[in-house]
C-alpha cells in the first residue's frame, strides 16, 4: 500500500525500476478522442474497457456543479449529459485498472473522488507552457484552463498533490464552497480513496506536447508507477 498523507510521496515507495520489465499498456479512451493517448509510451488502444490497464477521460467542456452540490459560475459551461455517461464508466472501473484524467479529465476525477472544483481562476489559460513542481525539480507543461481541482476538502489521506504551479499564477479562485484560496495550484494529483480506483489526475496537456519534453518521461514513470502499484 502506497504511503499517504503527503505531498512528495510518489504511488509506491517500494517500486524498484530494475525489477519492472516493459509492458505494453492497454488504454481505453472514453469518448473515443485517440489523441490524448499519443503521450503514453508503449501503448496500445481496445475498444473495451475490460481489457484496458488504463481507462483515459479527455478534455472539453465544464464538468457540470451540480455532481459537487454547487451552484453554476457564470463562466462555467457543462454538458451534464457527458458528466453522467462518464460517471458511469467511472463506477465499472476495476480496483486493477488505473483512471487517468487529462484536462477536464483531471477535473472530472477530482469531483468522482469527492472532490470540487474552483469554477474560474486566472492565469492558466496560456498559449505556451508554465512551470510546475513537485519540491525538487521544476518542469514545463501546457495551461489552457479556467477551472481547477480543489481537492482540499478531501480527507488528506485520500490524495497527494504530486507537482503544482511553481509560482500562483492566478490572483482569485472563484465558485461555492472555496473556503480558502488552494495552498497551491494543483497540476498533477494522485487520488486513492477507499473503494474508487486509483485516479492519476494531469491538469495539463501533454498530448500536444513534445515527446521528448522532460514532463512526459516523468508522467509515464508515475503512469508505470500507479499500475505497478494496482496489479
Amino acid at each position: 500500500q502506497a504511503p499517504k498523507g503527503t505531498k512528495d510521496v510518489l504511488p509506491s515507495e517500494s517500486y524498484k525500476w530494475q525489477e519492472v520489465e516493459e509492458k505494453v499498456k492497454k488504454v481505453y479512451v472514453v469518448g473515443g478522442a485517440t489523441n490524448y493517448a499519443s503521450w503514453i509510451k508503449n501503448h496500445k488502444l481496445v475498444d473495451d474497457l475490460k481489457d484496458a490497464d488504463i481507462v483515459l477521460f479527455t478534455g472539453g467542456e465544464d464538468v457540470d456543479p451540480s455532481l459537487y452540490n454547487c451552484e453554476n459560475h457564470p463562466t462555467t459551461w457543462s454538458n451534464i449529459k457527458r458528466d453522467q455517461e462518464e460517471l458511469e464508466i467511472f463506477k465499472k472501473i476495476k480496483h486493477n485498472q488505473l483512471a487517468l484524467g487529462i484536462c477536464r479529465g483531471s477535473q472530472f476525477l477530482c469531483v468522482a473522488n469527492g472532490g470540487i472544483l474552483i469554477q474560474d481562476c486566472f492565469g492558466h489559460c496560456l498559449a505556451s507552457t508554465h512551470p510546475i513542481t513537485d519540491g525538487n525539480r521544476h518542469v514545463e507543461i501546457t495551461s489552457t484552463h479556467h477551472q481547477m481541482q480543489y481537492p482540499y476538502l478531501l480527507d488528506r489521506n485520500d490524495y497527494n498533490v504530486l507537482f503544482w504551479a511553481s509560482n500562483r499564477l492566478s490572483y482569485y479562485y472563484k465558485g461555492n464552497n472555496i473556503r480558502r484560496e488552494p495552498p497551491e495550484e494543483p497540476e498533477v494529483v494522485y487520488y486513492h480513496v477507499d473503494g474508487n480506483p486509483q485516479c492519476l489526475a494531469i491538469q495539463g496537456h501533454p498530448e500536444i506536447m513534445r515527446k521528448e519534453s522532460p514532463i512526459i518521461n516523468i508522467l509515464n514513470d508515475l503512469i508505470d508507477k500507479c499500475l505497478e502499484d494496482v496489479r
